[in-house]
């Protein structure tokens, strides 16, 4: 065979070959390229149908938004188990509660017992102590509120009796806690504190709010209305004399021993105070009598 004839041949099969390689490839690729189609309408076919049936989807800011406000949610509002527990660590947690929260609070603390609920093993401590009752309302709303799993088991409380040492906002306490922990949960020194905004009690529910006549240190050094007598008057002042013989002159809203002069009634000639000795407020009326020497 001549030369030439054989080298047009050996081309002519390289060409061949390479135009049913590449045939077989282009065919490959178009098949995957309309699976992959296919695929890809299926899925949004899917989505359609996931937006027919749920309308919130269509708006992505939406759910960005949801999603957010929960992971704010579980940041702020979720409880944490620490790793391990024990006296010192719990004894050391409440104080670090009290001496950034509520100082004047004092109790004695005593382990009293361990075991196992369900995943996770648990401490019992006893809280036994006073404070005032603004203090130890705080106390509890923090251990309550912080990030580490505290929960009060019972709480007994009780007044301070009048002739006590404790001012009459205090309170006596007795407390059962347990603290949580898990083997593969977080490192205590791992908990930060949490910031807390909340409102505090308005009055000591352990006082009586109406009472008899209290002894007030600083009421005694005001003016007793009742052992003293208007001299004179006029528009917006009264002219008062106490029973020491000395003349003070009171506008509306200041104060007297358990009470305030309210308002003047310059055509009755007289003045109304407010007092409350005994928690309910009453008006008393005192008018204008001749100075007797």
């Amino acid at each position: 065979m001549p030369y030439a004839l054989r080298n047009t041949l050996i081309l002519v099969a390289l060409l061949v070959f390479v135009i049913a390689v590449f045939t077989l490839s282009n065919f490959k690729s178009a098949k995957k390229m309309h699976e992959l189609e296919a695929k890809l309408n299926e899925n949004k076919t899917q989505l359609e149908n996931l937006k027919q049936a749920n309308p919130d989807m269509r708006d992505q800011d939406i759910l960005a938004k949801s999603l957010e406000e929960l992971e704010f949610r579980v940041k702020n509002e979720s409880k944490l188990i620490a790793r391990d527990n024990n006296p010192t660590i719990t004894y050391a947690y409440l104080l670090d509660i009290i001496e950034n929260y509520c100082p004047d609070l004092k109790f004695d603390f005593k382990f009293i017992g361990s075991g196992t609920r369900e995943t996770s093993n648990y401490n019992s401590y006893s809280l036994i102590g006073s404070g005032s009752i603004s203090s130890l309302y705080t106390f509890i709303y923090q251990l309550e509120n912080q990030f580490m799993l505290y929960i009060i088991e019972s709480i007994r409380l009780a007044g301070v009796e009048p002739d006590e040492e404790l001012p009459l906002d205090y309170v006596y306490f007795t407390m059962v806690i347990t603290a949580y922990y898990e083997e593969n949960s977080v490192e205590v020194n791992d908990i930060p504190f949490r910031y807390l905004r909340y409102k505090n009690l308005d009055y000591n529910p352990f006082s009586a709010r109406v009472h008899g006549p209290i002894p007030d240190i600083m009421e005694s050094k005001m003016i007793d209305i009742y052992s003293s007598r208007m001299i004179g008057l006029s528009p917006n002042k009264v002219f008062i004399m106490d029973k020491n013989g000395k003349i003070q002159v009171l506008l509306p809203g200041e104060r007297i021993a358990y009470g305030y002069l309210d308002r003047i009634n310059w055509e009755d000639q007289n003045a109304v105070f407010i007092m409350n000795e005994t928690g309910i407020p009453k008006e008393y009326v005192l008018g204008l009598r001749q100075y007797e020497d």
